[in-house]
């Protein structure tokens, strides 16, 4: 993937557009294109943003989740 995450801003109008509508400072979204992944918790914001557009909503590749541990095995002392 390109840099997903300044395709997904770009295509919801470019980043000075959702820095708007996320009341955020143009600089902080503008960082959020530059790097890999946006913060967790604009997941929501996200997906709605993307219906609002009609674009596709952002796959969770996009976003900082913290992966789930491997379950400890069986038997073994917590």
């Amino acid at each position: 993937m390109a840099n997903g995450t300044r395709s997904f801003i770009d295509a919801l109008g470019g980043y000075r557009k959702v820095a708007g509508r996320l009341r955020k400072p143009e600089t902080t979204v503008h960082s959020w294109t530059v790097g890999d992944h946006f913060p967790p918790y604009l997941f929501r914001a996200f997906c709605e943003l993307a219906d609002e557009a009609g674009v596709p909503r952002p796959g969770p590749e996009l976003f900082r989740f913290v992966p789930l541990p491997p379950a400890p095995e069986e038997g073994a002392a917590a």
